[in-house]
């Protein structure tokens, strides 16, 4: 490799996440005696006839002709004397090409803490989940919190979770954001609408969503969520049409037609201006009836509706382990998640998924809520406090009637290493080095899981550039 003369440089497709690149900057070239290799943080995606590198850390995409792909074989080892010419000295400047000791995952922890630290996180509690009962009028047969206690927050633990609120409020004029989870939440509005306008009378500006079964809602219920709850979007869960909707729910109390319920909530959700998310659960029984909502979803709402009505396909989980979703119904079926990829890519040609790159752009500081405990909280229907949303117990630190627990919340806040089967991993940058997140620690297949979602955000990706050339070339004609 080392007779290439030309200077072909490679197209790029985005410039990078400018935070992190400009952090890391153009990499120092690295000593004569030593030998570079391929960045463990690329990932290359073959599609039609040329290799799209992605650089999970830097969030750069490039488009390489095939000529040069040997550059990223897997286990090549190349001198550092290959950099006198243009493009490996460019691929190696934009950390594509990496000494071969490089300590990348260090380099990704680096990054992140620097982040971390310039975003200046704010004093106080601004993210709370908050459960207002466990008690769900379903019983779906994938539901996780299987075996927990019913239970509905008690008018004392509503006082205290206020006073809870209250006394770890940010500073200034910074919002809190409260999701609303259960059980389902509309069991106990009440205890929602309670917290609210306790909210509301001690002057704190929040803002709010809800993930719920939308069998509930009325007329009444619907503006309450928009002018008093402050909703801005719910999350709404279809397994298929009418029959097996209502076979895969099992409603406890007698609910006339309850599709055609949750649809009609629907409606009167988008009426009041509350964005709609239908996740839509898949498993090997309902893959023809997950394609039949879709046709529905498409047919029932207007253009206007539609406008915050967004759709998506997720493989149903299994209850295993501590009460967790930890693992897919079909143990890592790699047939299932090709059928949910297909039925997504349906939805967004269908128009009711449209595409956000905003997560494929952008270097994320912070994976999931446990990642900046100061911040964030779930507040069970008990009034228990926990750092992770799944609720396991090495994560609980206090409840909101005695406070925190400071031994607790020491074990909760301790700095976390990487495990070792992810130090080299491709998505190690858009995943987590938390090394007790007790979802990873039980599901193994994530890798696979991460590889299909981001390949087929390239593919959207590489089809916009390619449109957006086209259309740049005629216009110069």
């Amino acid at each position: 490799m080392n007779d290439r003369k030309d200077n072909n440089i490679p197209e790029c497709l985005y410039p990078g996440d400018p935070r992190a690149c400009m952090l890391l900057g153009a990499q120092k070239k690295p000593a004569e005696d030593k030998k570079i290799r391929r960045s463990c943080f690329v990932h290359v995606l073959y599609i039609k006839g040329q290799y799209l590198l992605f650089h999970t850390l830097t969030r750069k995409i490039l488009l390489l002709e095939p000529k040069y792909i040997d550059y990223f074989a897997d286990n090549r080892l190349f001198p550092s004397s290959v950099l006198e010419e243009e493009l490996p000295a460019k691929l190696y400047s934009d950390h594509f090409l990496v000494p071969e000791d490089e300590q990348e995952s260090r380099t990704y922890l680096e990054l992140k803490d620097i982040l971390v630290l310039k975003e200046e996180l704010p004093k106080g509690i601004t993210h709370y989940v908050i459960l207002p009962t466990t008690i769900c009028n379903a019983r779906c047969f994938y539901c996780f919190e299987q075996g927990m206690r019913y239970h509905k927050m008690s008018n004392e633990t509503v006082v205290d979770t206020l006073r809870f609120i209250l006394e770890h409020k940010p500073a200034g004029d910074k919002k809190i954001h409260i999701h609303w989870f259960g059980g389902e939440p509309l069991c106990a509005w009440d205890n929602v609408d309670r917290i609210c306008a306790g909210l509301k009378d001690a002057g704190i500006a929040y803002t709010a969503e809800m993930t719920s079964n939308g069998s509930l809602f009325t007329e009444e219920l619907a503006k309450k969520a928009a002018e008093d709850w402050k909703i801005e979007k719910i999350q709404i869960t279809l397994d298929g049409m009418d029959e097996e909707y209502e076979k895969r729910k099992r409603y406890t109390a007698a609910l006339k037609d309850p599709f055609a319920a949750v649809i009609r909530s629907m409606h009167l959700l988008r009426a009041e201006g509350i964005g709609v998310t239908v996740r839509l659960n898949v498993d090997e029984e309902n893959l023809g009836e997950i394609f039949r909502v879709v046709d529905f979803l498409k047919n029932e709402f207007s253009e206007e509706e539609k406008m915050r009505l967004q759709v998506y396909a997720h493989s149903l989980f299994a209850q295993q382990g501590e009460g967790l979703d930890a693992c897919p119904a079909d143990a890592g079926s790699d047939a299932l998640e090709e059928r949910v990829l297909e039925i997504n890519d349906y939805i967004h040609r269908q128009g009711l998924m449209p595409f956000d790159p905003g997560d494929l752009f952008t270097f994320k500081s912070h994976y999931c809520m446990v990642t900046a405990p100061e911040c964030n909280v779930l507040i069970d229907a008990e009034g228990d406090l926990y750092a992770c949303d799944a609720m396991p117990e090495n994560m609980h630190y206090g409840d909101v009637k005695t406070g925190i627990s400071q031994d607790a919340w020491n074990n909760v806040a301790a700095p976390c290493g990487v495990r070792e089967e992810c130090v080299s991993c491709v998505f190690l940058p858009h995943c987590t080095e938390f090394d007790r997140c007790p979802n990873r620690t039980e599901y193994d297949a994530c890798y696979r899981q991460e590889k299909r979602k981001l390949e087929r955000e390239l593919r959207i990706v590489y089809q916009i550039y390619q449109e957006q050339k086209a259309q740049k070339q005629k216009e110069m004609k």
